[in-house]
């Protein structure tokens, strides 16, 4: 039970869920990183502007109460006059607390296109009394129209009423209203600066974080993402790897039996992707390999009944030729001695007679295999076989064809089947081999001079009974055209591709 889960535990499906869960971790990290990198600009130098925002709002809002407590007369000039103006910059005072506002009395100063650090006074009927920059921000006219952030005007004690960000035509800027308390009631003071976020070094930004306290708000979504990331990914793991893990297992148990030698293995193609494809190469290739242990099979016996057969040729010509051999040439020696003695004459004509049959039928075991030079010239040595060891008359017209293997196996066997029973049963001295291609088939046929028989009648024999099941197995058919006294004609007809 333990090995099972331990293989489970590191076998696909586990590496599956495994990658999984890493690949969310370090997607995970990767957005860590981005608003390390660029979020946190925004939470830590928009933290430390917008403070300095605010202690300049509140310091403005101050002076202002104190020093026109009637009320800012309109189109005074705020802000620092010894100061020049900075267009895109935030300068923080000696302090650091708060920023310094410089007085810009002309046209807001080249690269127009970028916010400038600013103070406005707001009178309590919405239009601007004073400025640190009249040519941006003109006295006279309502704050609403001019001021990026809605500026409010109420009765209250000081403090900030609202601050954020916003962008505008000159880049983005930090703002602040507040409310000066005391007598300066009905006033209000709006300060922007310029803030411009840029990507930092998220190994400074988590520092600078960790000095104003912020990582907890940054963690805290990332935290619980990475709490709930085992458990989702172990889930998303198994519902995406099972039907995977099953196909794989099933081919795991395909490969186990064609190892064990069972090749008759199909699987079912479950798919268009790899896997899929890989079942179908499988069973294709179990196929194939059945077929090629099959024909292995076959050669094998083939082979087999080729050396059995040889093997009794040979003990058949080393011990029963010899024997009838010597009885023809004792014969023989008996006839030359007593000429009248008749039982002499038949001991030699039945001797020669078993001799020829004997060497017709070691012609027929003698094994014959093509080289690979065609089935042509087999059908030649098969002929001269005849010709030199039987003194027959052998006339050979063969084409030279390409049949498949199996075809040329079975017009071999059966020409050395056809011409013995010419030589043993027929007596024929005379055989005619010829073989064509015509009309997608093979025609193959063999004539002999012999006695000649009657097809239709029962034969003791079984030779022509193996040459018909040949020739159907090939889907061929076999035409015996013969009569007692005239000779055989044995044609055979065989489809090839």
């Amino acid at each position: 039970m333990l090995d099972q889960v331990r293989r489970r535990a590191w076998g696909l499906s586990g590496r599956l869920i495994a990658s999984y869960i890493l690949v969310t971790l370090a997607v995970v990290v990767l957005v860590e990183v981005v608003l390390l990198g660029f979020q946190v600009p925004q939470l830590v130098n928009g933290v430390q502007l917008q403070a300095q925002v605010d202690a300049t709002a509140n310091s403005y809002a101050q002076q202002l109460s104190e020093r026109y407590p009637a009320g800012v007369p309109t189109g005074t000039l705020l802000g620092d006059q010894d100061r020049k103006p900075e267009p895109g910059l935030a300068r923080p005072s000696a302090s650091g607390t708060t920023l310094v506002v410089a007085a810009i009395r002309g046209p807001v100063p080249a690269p127009g296109d970028q916010a400038i650090t600013a103070v406005v006074a707001v009178a309590a009927d919405g239009k601007i009394v004073a400025s640190s920059a009249p040519s941006l921000y003109t006295p006279g006219r309502a704050a609403a129209s001019e001021l990026p952030a809605p500026v409010k005007v109420a009765v209250a004690v000081g403090f900030i009423i609202k601050h954020g960000w916003v962008s505008t035509s000159h880049g983005q800027v930090l703002w602040d209203v507040v409310w000066p308390a005391g007598r300066a009631r009905g006033l209000a003071v709006y300060v922007q600066a310029p803030w411009t976020p840029r990507f930092i070094s998220p190994v400074r930004a988590w520092s600078e974080l960790s000095q104003l306290g912020e990582t907890g708000v940054l963690l805290s979504g990332p935290s619980a993402l990475l709490l709930a990331i085992i458990p989702v990914g172990v889930l998303f793991g198994l519902l995406a790897s099972r039907r995977l893990v099953r196909r794989v297992r099933r081919l795991e148990r395909a490969a186990a039996a064609v190892a064990d030698g069972d090749y008759t293995v199909t699987l079912p193609v479950s798919g268009r992707d790899e896997v899929g494809r890989l079942e179908a190469n499988f069973t294709t290739m179990t196929r194939q390999l059945d077929s090629a242990l099959a024909a292995e099979r076959e050669r094998a016996t083939s082979d087999a009944r080729a050396e059995e057969r040889a093997r009794i040729a040979r003990e058949v010509h080393d011990a029963i030729s010899q024997h009838l051999f010597g009885l023809r040439m004792i014969a023989a020696g008996m006839r030359r001695a007593d000429p009248a003695n008749e039982q002499v004459r038949v001991i030699e004509r039945i001797s020669e007679e078993a001799l020829r049959d004997m060497q017709a039928l070691l012609t027929e075991l003698r094994p014959v295999v093509p080289d690979g030079a065609g089935l042509a010239p087999a059908l030649q040595e098969i002929c001269a076989a005849y010709r030199d060891r039987l003194g027959l008359s052998v006339d050979a017209a063969l084409d030279d064809v390409t049949v498949p293997a199996p075809v040329e196996h079975a017009l071999l066997r059966i020409t050395q089947e056809a011409c013995t029973n010419a030589v043993r049963h027929g007596n024929a001295r005379e055989l005619a081999v010829s073989m064509a291609r015509q009309d997608g088939h093979v025609e193959l046929a063999i004539r002999d001079t012999g006695a000649g028989f009657d097809p239709a009648a029962a034969h003791a024999g079984s030779g022509l009974a193996h040459i018909r099941d040949r020739v159907a197995e090939l889907g061929g058919t076999v035409h015996i055209d013969s009569a007692p006294g005239r000779g055989t004609a044995l044609t055979v007809r065989v489809p090839v591709p």
